[in-house]
């Protein structure tokens, strides 16, 4: 009796793992943001919207660059967005110039500002859950 209450008490908790591994796996994120990256004297900025599952990289083409966003859900409603920005090909090879990783809470506003070497990233972003 010991060892089929054991059983099932292992099978419960396996299955509880298993449903919120799949809930945050089937979860999309809406990210309305405005962000602008200047090099080099040049400056490029764009206003958008995109949805992502969590951990997905999402690219914008900014020339002469490729920006990429990535969201990593931390706990709760808390979370972490990962910019990185690479000069397009041909252009000081494919190796990312800019890394910042910004913490932010769903739902409300963050922003972005920073700056390394000779790249300036700022602007906002706000992400929500689509499918709770």
């Amino acid at each position: 009796m010991r060892t089929f209450g054991a059983t099932l008490m292992m099978v419960a908790a396996t299955a509880a793992v298993l449903g919120t591994a799949s809930v945050q796996a089937t979860e999309i994120l809406r990210a309305h943001y405005e962000i602008r990256v200047a090099t080099h004297g040049g400056e490029n900025a764009v206003r958008s919207t995109f949805e992502t599952p969590p951990g997905q990289p999402f690219t914008l083409n900014l020339p002469p660059n490729i920006v990429a966003m990535s969201v990593k859900r931390i706990t709760g409603q808390n979370y972490e967005l990962e910019v990185t920005v690479t000069p397009a090909k041909g252009q000081q090879g494919s190796k990312a110039v800019f890394s910042q990783v910004y913490q932010g809470v769903l739902g409300r506003p963050l922003e972005l500002k920073s700056s390394a070497d000779a790249v300036q990233v700022d602007g906002a972003i706000s992400l929500v859950v689509l499918n709770k």
